[in-house]
């Protein structure tokens, strides 16, 4: 019997091609799809994670590493005298405007760290070096993009928020969520670059964000409680919570998830009836063979199983060109900026929907040979 559903496809390839062009749109749609997802996910916390801070210290209520109000500079003291505490370091992030060649201006997120700190994500680079941020008014930008800050080379002398800077430096891979290029630069830099002087802090200078390492011997989750006692007005997030947070908040918050969601489970959709539809004309078209097979004494069971057949052979071409064409699709995207993640974890998941769209296809076929007659065979 297991051969029957193949030999069929054999002798119908254009219905054979045609399922299998559903599933291919089907795998293709969920898998690159869900792989931006992904891509944008980790572009969203990649600073929190690529940090090498134990915990992250903010105003209260700060809803993704993005959006964080100042906090006041004599709270790290504060935070420093906490039992467990090893070290501290500043860390800033504000948005700004980038003055363009053509007159225009882009939104920007200056980041501002500690040049010669320890706790700080470090900065794949392209080109340049970390030491040329040190006392100077200088950036790094990441390479992919260069074109909305109106393609800047090394050496070039730039303006942000009416101050001049010298690009000094290339990360790669380093993109933000939003679609404001990420500016690094020093702490001292980055109030100059930044909208943090702008707000009231002239006389008091701002903080964003604390990053604190905990000393050997310490707990994590008890240091974090005694800074939020200790300290008032501050919040304490480790860095794998401060992560989800920014996931969560950009994720569910915003809609992107469920929009990214929708269209892979729409994809499944119009996969899912092309396949049902070939697998149905092809078992109304072969009626009469399954009339025959019952009347030998074939089981409803039996032919069953070479629908079943049928689908999954179609959803295995399907899936194993569709994943082809994907990694083609993500090459094609990360070289030009986009990141697209295809972890082994997602192939094994769309390969396992997959295979239960191809059974869910073959249903409306099996239920229409449940009607069938063996008496038929006779009467045709």
């Amino acid at each position: 019997m297991l051969s029957i559903g193949w030999r069929n496809l054999k002798r119908d390839r254009l219905r054979l091609c045609v399922a299998v062009l559903g599933v291919i749109f089907a795998v293709v749609l969920v898998t690159v799809e869900l792989g931006m997802l992904l891509g944008l996910v980790r572009n969203a916390s990649m600073l929190i994670d690529d940090s090498r801070a134990d915990l992250w210290v903010s105003t209260v209520d700060v809803k993704t590493f993005d959006f964080a109000n100042p906090v006041e500079q004599r709270k790290r003291y504060l935070i420093e005298g906490v039992a467990g505490v090893e070290r501290v370091e500043e860390f800033n992030a504000s948005f700004s405007s980038w003055k363009l060649p053509s007159g225009g201006n882009m939104n920007v997120q200056v980041i501002g760290f500690d040049v010669r700190g320890q706790l700080a994500p470090p900065l794949e680079l392209s080109a340049g070096r970390i030491e040329d941020l040190h006392n100077r008014d200088a950036v790094i930008v990441d390479e992919s993009e260069l074109s909305k800050l109106g393609h800047p080379k090394i050496g070039d002398l730039v303006e942000i928020i009416g101050q001049r800077a010298e690009v000094v430096g290339y990360t790669r891979g380093m993109r933000s969520f939003t679609t404001a290029p990420f500016i690094f630069t020093s702490l001292r830099r980055g109030e100059q670059y930044g909208y943090l002087t702008s707000i009231g802090w002239q006389s008091r200078r701002p903080a964003v964000y604390f990053l604190v390492k905990v000393g050997a011997g310490y707990d994590v989750e008890t240091v974090r409680r005694s800074i939020e006692a200790h300290v008032s007005n501050v919040e304490a997030h480790t860095r794998a919570g401060f992560s989800m947070r920014t996931r969560k908040y950009w994720l569910l918050e915003t809609g992107v998830g469920l929009g990214f969601l929708g269209a892979s489970i729409l994809g499944l959709l119009v996969g899912g009836v092309i396949l049902s539809q070939s697998l149905y004309a092809m078992t109304l078209e072969k009626l009469p063979e399954y009339g025959v097979l019952r009347a030998i004494g074939a089981s409803m069971r039996d032919l069953g199983r070479v629908v079943v057949e049928q689908a999954l052979i179609c959803g295995v071409l399907g899936l194993a060109i569709g994943i082809v064409i994907s990694a083609g699709l993500q090459a094609a995207a990360n070289s030009a900026g986009t990141a697209v993640l295809l972890p082994w974890q997602l192939v094994g998941a769309v390969a396992f929907v997959t295979t239960v769209m191809c059974m869910l296809a073959a249903l409306a076929s099996i239920h229409r040979l449940r009607r069938l007659e063996p008496a038929m065979v006779f009467r045709t």
